[in-house]
Parts: C-alpha cells; structure tokens; sequence
C-alpha cells in the first residue's frame, strides 16, 4: 500500500487564529483568576475541545447559569443578540471570528438595509444561524435560509436579494443554487452574490479532486459533525472513489490497507499530528 497525502488540508487560517486566541484567553483568565468558556464546541474537533477542556475552557451555550468571565467566541460567528446576552451579563468576550465571516455579517448589516437576505447554508451550522441572527438597529431583519435546491422557490415581486453562502457550503451544490439565483435576474430580479465559499475551502477541494483521480480510495480525517469534512467526504464518493471518513486511528478498517494507493486529506479543523497518528497506525502492519 502507497500512501499519497494532499497537499492542501488541516487547518484552515481562521481555525489556527481561533486556536491560538482560545489558548492565550485560557492565560489570561488563569492570570485573573476567573473562568473561561467556548460558546459551543470552539471547534469541530473532539480531541481540540477535549484538550481545551483539560486546560478548564468551559463550554457553554449562553449566559445564564455562569460565574463570570471570559466566553470565546469560535470561528464560525455569533448572532448579534446572543453577542449581547454575553456583554450585558458581564462576560469579556474574545472574539474569535473568522475574518472571513466577520465581514460577511458586517455585510449583512449593510444590505439589510435594501435587501432581503437569503443565507445559503446547513440548517442549525453555527455559521449559517450568525448570519440568519444578524440584527439591524436592534431588530431582527428578513432573512431566508437556503439549504437545498428545492428551498429555493420563486423570487417576490419587487424584492431585491442579497445572496449570502456558507463559507464551508458544499462547492458542487452552491453552484447549482447559484445557478437558479442567475436565472432569475433574466426575469428582471435584482440578485447581489456578496460572498463566495471561501477560498480555503476550494483549495482544499481542489487539491482532494487531484488526489483522488490517483487514488483506490481516500481517508478523510476529521470531526463527524463538521460541515467541510463531510463535504470533502462526498466529493470523493461522487467521484465514484472509496472513501472512509473517520475521527481517530480506532476508526480504520483493514479495507484501506487493501488500498493499492491511498489518499489522506483532513478537514480545516483536523491537526496535523491527528493527522501523522492515523498515516503512523496505517502503516503498522496487520
């Protein structure tokens, strides 16, 4: 068995610059005495969020029911509204955003203003409920979320759109969405594309494409409740290669090794010595 590596995957640059900001909050609050939380999982990594919590980074969902201190928000975003709860109850908020979806909810705000917003997204991905929650002087503004093509229906009579997407939104099916947003500017609807998946993401597609065309079957490694490993998991299955998606080395199948050439990827929340564990394990011999 020939082991390939992708050149492009791990760590994304917002989930390193969430990483290093949840471990210098775990200091700072040691220094002062006082708790650290996540808001939800920091990131879609058990063995990440099993290790923060070790370091005493709390996960919670809201305010209530918290001795005060400092809540980290991940890269994914928050809507407006929970972001108040937190200041107005006395938490330090560290703000971990992703650049990149920082200036899609500020974006948000702005359009609001002439547009009704349509989020293209996973139902319930923190991600895509931040830029369903954003708020526009306090109030709630329109919004629609879009997860599949049939969500997407006809356009109102003299509603101009401003189209949002998830920034880990599976490739293959915005374009298709994207598609039928297109056509309805030739029935005269006005449509603003204001973001694009991220580039990460395509990159980290792109380099799976290429891998997988040399491969029997690909390894994707990374949490099971992420939104960007399971995308790259299906992009193989769809390529009608053999796929394993899985979370730690307890998870491989002697069918891998079986494997002429295997490929490993992992998503934007894996870390590379996850990675260097599971390519170590597949190489031990059975």
């Amino acid at each position: 068995m020939k082991i390939v590596m992708s050149h492009t995957m791990g760590y994304c640059k917002g989930v390193s610059r969430a990483l290093d900001m949840a471990q210098n909050a775990i200091e700072d609050a040691r220094r002062a005495g006082l708790p650290v939380y996540s808001l939800g999982k920091l990131i879609h990594n058990k063995q990440v969020c099993n290790r923060f919590a070790q370091e005493g980074m709390t996960e919670i969902s809201g305010p209530e029911g918290h001795e005060k201190g400092l809540v980290v928000i991940r890269a994914h975003g928050v809507g407006d509204a929970l972001r108040s709860d937190f200041l107005d109850a006395g938490y330090h908020i560290v703000d971990a955003t992703c650049p990149v979806v920082k200036r899609n909810l500020l974006h948000i705000g702005r359009y609001a203003c002439t547009h009704t917003i349509l989020v293209v997204g996973h139902n319930k991905h923190p991600e895509s409920t931040a830029m369903l929650e954003v708020l526009l002087d306090g109030k709630p503004i329109t919004t629609k979320l879009v997860t599949a093509l049939d969500d997407v229906g006809e356009p109102e009579d003299g509603v101009a759109y401003a189209v949002f997407v998830q920034t880990t939104f599976d490739q293959s099916l915005w374009a298709q969405i994207k598609d039928v947003l297109i056509s309805w500017r030739r029935k005269g609807v006005e449509v603003v594309f204001a973001n694009e998946v991220c580039p990460s993401s395509v990159n980290r597609r792109t380099a799976l494409i290429e891998l997988a065309r040399q491969c029997d079957g690909v390894v994707v490694i990374g949490g099971k409740d992420s939104a960007n490993t399971r995308a790259l998991y299906s992009m193989v299955i769809e390529m009608g290669r053999k796929a394993w998606h899985i979370e730690d080395e307890s998870e491989i199948v002697d069918e891998m090794r079986q494997c002429a050439i295997l490929g490993i990827t992992a998503g934007a929340s894996t870390p590379h010595s996850l990675v260097e564990n599971i390519v170590d394990a597949l190489q031990q011999e059975k």
